[in-house]
């Protein structure tokens, strides 16, 4: 066996095992741990790419060298050691800067010196690996604060492994695509991939159907086939169409993924496509970008990443951060972009865009039908809020300068709000306001919450409403509660972040509030096995043994609890407990604690 393709072959593993479950996933979830607003996160991770940019610039300027991979990915073990503990805004602010830094300059060495150590089919395996070991269920489904830790295992891994060779082996094939070409294709792939990951790993029925509990060994197995497949498939004259179908691939997951019974396909394609393309990616400076040598190579390396990586990867969130499906306008746009490469640099073979050019036309048809079938469940959702009187006991209008805006918020103008027919405000508020509630509940929660009100409210008089979900009519009423708050998600988030409980000397019982208020999801010993436990999209917190995501010890650990519990964490079926007094907030966060205490 050749050991030192194997050793370059664990390097990419372990450096885009790395970047996929640190710096994409794990950082993340601990910036909301943390307690990090919305604008902040945005900060910190602009702030990583502009690291990652310039730390790719940096490593082609002085040269790749095996010593400044593996001082790269030593400083990557630190920032993933150190990411659990950095609660404040500079450290999280300094923990971006060293990895988005460490990234930058390792792909860009690694790209560079792959072809001194192992071919093409070693760069699949190293690919894949990467892949499924991130999709391992254990690593997959740990928590933030684990996961930095095994990405701090996995750069100390690579460290250890990279080989000592630097002499560049020349390249045969070594120009598929005009460069201009190579930019906008990877680009395009980059930001379609990032935009679906983040919309279907934020919504609990796209990610269960797609890559669920029981599915992600199936998902590692699929990520770890295709990628070696695309190594070997690199070695061949058709390797240029591999991003081209990877594409193609991408296109038909995306376009599953948002009708539910086509979901299980989703699950097979989208892992599918992501290999393909990131193996082709992995490989293209050196291999088939033109580079006469691994200096020009990491040139390439560096400008492919820092546009195609980083800049695509930050636009497709962006774009995503407040939508409940895959648009078929970004199928579209990607598409539009591929179909131009393929046209203007391979003019003389038509037959594979035909391929592309019917994903397109499928997805103009698509793009039509949902949204007129989107409306139209919306529009029927209206009317079954208007026809069992929910306007009778809910209102749909947020006062200004009251507590409805701490409560409810945020606050529409009232010209807005008169804008719909009929006016739907309310004429009485016997239960909570519903202007925002599809900001504050889950899916999962506001069909439990219908079917059956006094799990979680005792004494509700709303009465059951699961007639509706004998048909489609309890869905339409979710979907049009949702649909009319989402973009108020990042306000009450914002909210959040601010509000601070007024102390005072009255002791409310925290033991009766956590029954009415917490046992039916968390169990009356808050082991997270309440009796609405099975129902949700994901298991109630254990408040004895942890692990505790969203509440990190130190001083501010009561804080943390007490906003969590008048506020829910949006997108997640943690829901708030805005009607409650700032004494009752209390009483309920000392309880919560004393459960940990008594562990």
């Amino acid at each position: 066996m050749n050991r030192m393709a194997m050793r370059g072959a664990i390097v990419i593993a372990a450096v885009y095992g790395f970047f996929l479950i640190f710096a994409q996933f794990a950082f993340v979830g601990l910036l909301r741990a943390h307690g990090v607003n919305l604008m902040q996160e945005k900060l910190v991770l602009g702030t990583m790419a502009a690291a990652g940019m310039l730390g790719g610039i940096f490593a082609a300027r002085r040269g790749a060298s095996p010593q400044l991979i593996s001082l790269a990915l030593a400083v990557g073990a630190v920032a993933a050691s150190l990411a659990p503990f950095a609660k404040m805004m500079p450290s999280a602010l300094g923990i971006a800067i060293m990895t988005g830094a460490v990234l930058g300059v390792a792909t860009v060495s690694l790209a560079a010196l792959l072809p001194a150590w192992c071919s093409l089919p070693w760069i699949g395996l190293g690919t894949g690996v990467g892949y499924a070991c991130c999709n391992c269920p254990a690593v997959f489904q740990a928590t933030s604060s684990q996961q930095a830790w095994v990405a701090a295992a996995f750069a100390l891994v690579g460290c250890i492994a990279v080989p000592s060779k630097t002499e560049w082996m020349p390249i045969e094939k070594n120009r598929l695509l005009p460069w201009w070409g190579v930019l906008a294709l990877f680009t395009a792939l980059v930001w379609l991939d990032s935009a679906a990951f983040f919309i279907i790993q934020h919504s609990t029925a796209m990610k269960q159907g797609t890559w669920g509990e029981g599915l992600l060994w199936r998902n590692a197995m699929i990520h770890l086939g295709f990628a070696v497949v695309a190594g070997v498939w690199l070695l061949r004259s058709s390797a240029k169409i591999i991003p081209f179908v990877a594409w193609g691939i991408l296109a038909v997951a995306a376009l599953a993924v948002n009708v539910a019974p086509l979901r299980p396909l989703a699950g097979w394609f989208y892992p599918a496509g992501v290999s393909l393309y990131s193996t082709a990616l992995v490989a293209w400076p050196s291999w088939f970008s033109g580079a006469a040598d691994k200096r020009q190579a990491a040139w390439r390396a560096a400008i492919l990443f820092a546009v195609a990586g980083w800049f695509g990867s930050a636009n497709g969130i962006g774009m995503a951060q407040t939508l409940q499906r895959v648009p078929y306008r970004f199928i579209l746009i990607s598409g539009a972009v591929v179909t131009a490469v393929w046209f203007t640099s391979n003019r003389a073979s038509w037959r594979p865009a035909i391929g592309v050019l019917a994903i397109l036309v499928i997805s103009l048809g698509f793009s039509k039908e949902k949204k007129s079938r989107s409306q139209d469940a919306i529009s029927r959702g209206r009317q079954v809020y208007l026809s069992e009187g929910c306007i009778h006991c809910h209102s749909q209008y947020v006062r200004p300068d009251s507590l409805d805006a701490l409560n409810w918020g945020p606050v529409q103008p009232l010209s807005k709000v008169m804008q719909s027919q009929p006016v739907i405000i309310g004429n009485r508020r016997q239960g909570p306001d519903l202007t925002n509630i599809g900001a504050r509940r889950s899916e999962s929660w506001l069909k439990l919450h219908l079917i059956n009100p006094q799990t979680f409210v005792a004494n509700s008089q709303m009465p059951s409403y699961a007639h509706l979900f004998d048909h489609e009519k309890g869905d339409d009423l979710i979907r049009f509660l949702k649909d009319s708050s989402v973009a108020g998600i990042a306000q009450v988030m914002e909210t959040a972040s601010h509000w601070q409980p007024t102390i005072s000397s009255k002791r409310d019982n925290g033991d009766a509030l956590f029954v009415a208020c917490c046992a039916s999801c968390h169990g009356d010993t808050g082991q997270g096995n309440g009796p609405l436990a099975q129902y949700l999209s994901r298991k109630p917190a254990n408040l004895v043994a942890g692990p505790f995501v969203w509440t990190p010890a130190g001083e501010a650990l009561d804080l943390h609890i007490s906003r969590i519990l008048k506020f829910g964490i949006p997108g997640t079926d943690m829901a708030g407990h805005e009607t409650l007094t700032d004494s009752q907030i209390l009483a309920l966060k000392d309880k919560v604690l004393r459960l940990r205490v008594n562990h």
